[in-house]
């Protein structure tokens, strides 16, 4: 017989055994197949197919007869009781279904509990040998057991090994629910209950009520505020993407379709009670008496908005008082809620009382992400409201003379006049009206105005429609709450602070009014850093900024050093606002290895920043630099790494993805691989064509890598190319 060897080790508790090395059994042999080539350590290259395309196509076999590789279940791992007994031993079972048990004399591992296949087998005691070299470890003293459970539990979380890490940590809780450790449990069972789920797919209900189960007895096992601020956002987060897409949910809704026709009826809405905030007909959009997929869909994603509202409300009541709670955070995530429920007026008083309570406490970061979302939020309903608004009254009068300026897409300057009626009727003028005098007005609205044109002067149906848009819009300005506009309370605040001697108030509002254009109203200020100890974390940032470009090193240095020290546990942003900065400061130092450093560890934190491609040309820019001054090979290796990443990513404008594509042609050129360095530079101008600073820069280049490799007679070629191109995007 020829059996699989495994090398592995583990701990076991009391109740769970882990067993190594199965082979097959003396009556049937199970999973004989040699995998010794598997192990080998040779590097090998691809085979290369000779064969013609028609004499491969001849070749293949039916697609029905082809045979679907089949994945062998495996009789390794973690075994744990399943609560049966066979001969006075607990039965366990491992996570494919294979089953231990003792058959009143011997230790058995079959694929059926008291039967099937024999995979091994052993001796009275599960310490002793087993058959081919497997190994069985058991451990029966409890006080190791538990912190061996958890600890495997964790070892597997780590690999990725869910199904395992599940399994274990469900025993733990089982077999010690008050342990000090379950909170933690509780945590990761609620993380690992949708990690089985791609990216591109949706966690089922099951799957979310389940992970919100787990976080839900994090709440109820713990007081630490840690631990409880971790559960709370983990499923916040949860929530937010299930909001985002709720087709597991819809799914789970169609369970109720009793009669199979692929929607719900009120009577199949009811039998589902699926705890609506709104009656059924507040979600039956075209009043026909049932929910389609897409009335479904908007039902889900709503409700779902709403529990992300409870979730984070009944943080703040029951924590608030609790040092260390993340309130400010969680006020945001109530605001989000609310303006996707269509309450952002709400949202916006919700904001400024946050800042207003909690503005003078820097240690509170959550203020200075409320500060910049306040202020753009605020900007936003401000434009939407005032401009839709503006464009409805404008509706009744359709013969009122109107003028407008626009520049076209050739560049010119197109200036027109006439009745509004006039102007609704010319779709060519219409559309840059619209855009021009009302930036910002409602999509709907928008879309049914160049959809109607003068109809919504004609059509008495068109008026009643923008009639209704019109008291919508009444009201929405009359609960907009104008006498909170941020320049004119931070302007307040910032006096107020001044005069009352609350030092990190006044510096918010500075850096807030300054940010936002509003510096004049805060007066002249240098930032000093006998300041820092009074700055938040944003705070720190703006005057870093500002000191470096007061080329004022050290002094931005060490806000960001500060910044590291008392607030890195925050970590995200934060860290890579303070590392993307420190690199800055190290680069007009010349110091460009260890600028290279904070780049890094600025990726490493965040690498979804809004500065995060900017990061990576910078980080490739420090290690070009230092590879010229170390004279380090694979420091321009990495440099180009780090430019191929803006390249290939996404966010990154034209000129930037032709810069970084010119310098991967500068990183090879440096190493002598004239080849390589050609290709890139050729690439750059093929990909990027409108990049006009970068093209020629790359033509000429590559006419030199040319000339280097020896290659002359092709140099004629790439100079037609570069005239070509001048032709094309310089005349």
């Amino acid at each position: 017989m020829i059996f699989n060897k495994f090398i592995s080790f583990g701990l076991l508790s009391i109740s769970s055994v882990i067993f190594i090395s199965c082979g097959g059994g003396e009556e049937e042999v199970v999973n004989a197949k040699d995998n010794s080539a598997g192990n080998t350590n040779e590097e090998t290259l691809p085979s290369v197919d000779t064969k013609t395309e028609t004499e491969a196509v001849s070749e293949q076999v039916p697609e029905d007869e082809v045979e679907e590789t089949q994945v062998v279940p495996n009789p390794n791992g973690v075994y744990l009781p399943t609560g049966e007994e066979r001969n006075g031993q607990p039965v366990y079972e491992n996570q494919e279904g294979f089953s231990m048990w003792f058959d009143g004399s011997v230790w058995k591992i079959t694929d059926k509990t008291g039967g099937g296949k024999v995979i091994s087998q052993g001796k009275a005691s599960i310490n002793d040998n087993w058959q081919n070299g497997a190994k069985a470890s058991f451990y029966p003293d409890e006080e190791y057991a538990k912190d061996a459970t958890f600890r495997l539990a964790v070892a597997f979380q780590g690999s990725q090994d869910n199904k395992n890490a599940i399994r274990l940590f469900e025993q733990f809780v089982m077999d010690y629910p008050n342990d000090k450790l379950a909170a933690e449990v509780y945590l990761s069972l609620g993380d690992l209950a949708i990690s089985e789920v791609s990216p591109d797919e949706q966690p089922s209900y099951d799957q979310i009520t389940n992970a919100r189960r787990n976080y839900g007895k994090v709440r109820q096992s713990t007081e630490n505020i840690g631990l409880i601020s971790d559960a709370t956002f983990n499923e916040g987060g949860l929530l937010e993407r299930v909001a985002e897409n709720p087709e597991g949910l819809v799914n789970y809704y169609y369970k109720f379709d009793k009669n199979e026709d692929e929607v719900l009826q009120l009577s199949e809405f009811n039998t589902a009670e699926l705890n609506a905030s709104n009656p059924f007909q507040h979600y039956d959009l075209n009043s026909d008496k049932s929910l389609d997929y897409g009335e479904l869909f908007e039902f889900a994603s709503f409700e779902t908005f709403t529990e992300i509202e409870k979730l984070y409300r009944n943080y703040q009541e029951n924590y608030s008082s609790q040092e260390g709670a993340r309130i400010s955070q969680a006020t945001e995530k109530i605001g989000f809620a609310c303006e996707e429920l269509g309450r952002p007026s709400e949202m916006l008083k919700m904001y400024y009382e946050n800042i207003e309570t909690y503005g003078n406490d820097p240690s509170n970061a959550g203020v200075d992400n409320l500060l910049e979302k306040y202020t753009k939020k605020y900007s936003k309903y401000d434009i939407l409201y005032g401009n839709t608004l503006r464009l409805l009254k404008l509706l009744s009068s359709p013969k009122s003379m109107v003028s407008f300026s626009y520049i076209n897409r050739a560049g010119i300057e197109e200036t027109h006049e006439g009745t509004l009626e006039e102007i609704f009727s010319d779709r060519k003028k219409l559309l840059p009206f619209l855009n021009t005098e009302f930036p910002g007005i409602d999509n709907e609205v928008m879309t049914e105005l160049v959809k109607s044109r003068t109809a919504a002067f004609t059509s008495d149906s068109h008026k009643a429609k923008f009639k209704g848009y019109l008291d919508r819009y009444q009201k929405y300005s009359d609960n907009f709450p104008n006498e909170i506009s941020p320049e004119k309370v931070f302007s307040k605040l910032l006096q107020d602070a001044i005069a009352s001697n609350k030092k990190p108030l006044e510096l918010r509002m500075r850096f807030i009014l300054d940010i936002t254009g509003s510096s004049g109203v805060a007066g002249n200020y240098n930032p000093q850093s006998s300041d820092f100890p009074a700055a938040s974390p944003g705070v720190l940032v703006w005057m870093a900024e500002k000191m470096i470009s007061q080329n004022s090193i050290s002094d931005a240095v060490g806000a960001m050093e500060r910044l590291i020290e008392n607030y890195g546990d925050a970590g995200g942003d934060f860290l890579f606002d303070a590392n993307y900065l420190i690199g800055q400061a190290k680069e007009k130092e010349k110091d460009f290895q260890t600028a290279a450093f904070h780049y890094e560890n600025a990726l490493s934190n965040s690498s979804w920043h809004d500065n995060a491609n900017d990061a990576r040309m910078r980080l490739g820019n420090a290690l070009f630099e230092a590879a010229k001054s170390t004279k380090q090979d694979e420091l321009y290796k990495k440099a180009e790494s780090a430019f191929q990443e803006v390249r290939n990513g996404e966010g990154a404008g034209i000129e930037v993805k032709a810069e970084s594509s010119f310098m991967m042609g500068e990183c090879r050129k440096e190493l002598k691989d004239w080849g390589g360095a050609g290709f890139y530079y050729l690439e750059t101008t093929l990909s990027f064509p409108s990049a006009q600073k970068w093209v020629p820069k790359s033509f000429e280049q590559a006419i030199r890598c040319y000339e280097q490799a020896g290659l002359v007679d092709q140099v004629s070629g790439i100079e037609k190319q570069y005239a070509d191109w001048q032709r094309n995007y310089l005349d």
